[in-house]
């Protein structure tokens, strides 16, 4: 996704598999040059340790957003 298409507020999806086993969602908090950091809501289960030690937050870059499927 491009920079020019997020704003502060915005549900994204996401990865980071330095971090993260499976994809993410949540909220954006901050806005840097390429990437941002997301406060993360919805995760898969296995993944809870790796929430808790990041406190909730992740910075990822943007070209690993994207729009969440609509449900």
């Amino acid at each position: 996704m491009k920079m020019d298409n997020i704003k502060v507020g915005d549900k994204l999806q996401g990865h980071v598999e330095e971090d993260m086993e499976q994809p993410f969602t949540g909220t954006v908090e901050k806005l840097y040059t390429n990437s941002v950091l997301i406060d993360i809501e919805q995760y898969d289960p296995q993944d809870n340790d790796n929430v808790i030690e990041l406190n909730h937050k992740i910075v990822v870059n943007a070209q690993n957003l994207k729009k969440p499927a609509k449900k």
